[in-house]
């Protein structure tokens, strides 16, 4: 069983990290040092840049399993409606799902394999608890302690399943509207990132005099090294305030 609360990345998300670290690395050391040991220097910056690709890549799971577990419940509540006993809900809900988004969504396969679990008579509680657990996700963790508190007690399924998907996609929304209202700072962050960049190329291409003190010496490779962790200083502090959650 998967354990989605850690991302692992793939071969080629380890290529990218790899290029984007190279690229950045010699970026930073000709602007900085103009010197090719500082990129051997600077190569353990593949820590940093791992680590925040791992967390771009994570959240963006998590966003997308949400969804697809909000549409995974709309589909179950509709063969409720139907009709179908619990068990070929799921089943009926399932094959509405892959119809429309296919077999290789992680929620798509996850509920491939309640189904064949709970052909070997696996109670279906246990199943989603299991899920909720592997998956780390609110929605999902809330939804699994109704469900399994209804399926108890006798409650109404059908209003369950809908009105968790209501709340899923009201949160959804909310999360929408906080994106737009700060996509506009997003960019000028981003634009603030290359700000530094943009001067010491400049000014190095103009007017190289200007920088030569800084370059080949103790002295200037202090003074840049310390510049140079006040911007990284600057840059993940930007991403923590920009980084909202609900």
């Amino acid at each position: 069983m998967k354990n989605y609360r850690i991302y692992r990345l793939k071969r080629r998300e380890k290529c990218v990290c790899v290029v984007l670290t190279l690229g950045m690395s010699s970026v930073i050391s000709w602007l900085f040092y103009r010197s090719f040991y500082a990129m051997v220097a600077i190569l353990p910056l593949f820590v940093l840049v791992k680590r925040l690709v791992k967390k771009y890549l994570h959240k963006k799971q998590r966003r997308e399993m949400v969804f697809q577990f909000r549409e995974m419940l709309q589909f179950i509540s509709g063969a409720l409606k139907a009709g179908y006993s619990m068990e070929n809900a799921f089943l009926q809900g399932w094959r509405e799902y892959i119809e429309l988004y296919g077999e290789k969504t992680i929620m798509a396969q996850e509920f491939c394999n309640m189904i064949h679990q709970m052909k070997l008579n696996t109670p279906l509680e246990q199943l989603m608890e299991s899920l909720a657990q592997r998956s780390g996700i609110e929605e999902i963790e809330s939804f699994t302690q109704v469900f399994a508190f209804a399926k108890r007690g006798g409650g109404d399924m059908m209003k369950i399943f809908q009105g968790t998907a209501e709340k899923i996609r009201q949160k959804a929304d909310v999360e929408r509207e906080i994106e737009t209202v700060l996509a506009a700072k997003k960019t000028e962050q981003r634009i603030m990132d290359l700000v530094p960049f943009g001067i010491l190329l400049y000014v190095g291409l103009t007017s190289s005099e200007l920088l030569a003190p800084l370059y080949g010496n103790p002295a200037g490779v202090f003074v840049m090294t310390l510049c140079l962790l006040g911007y990284a200083g600057a840059f993940l502090l930007a991403e923590k305030i920009l980084d909202i959650r609900i």
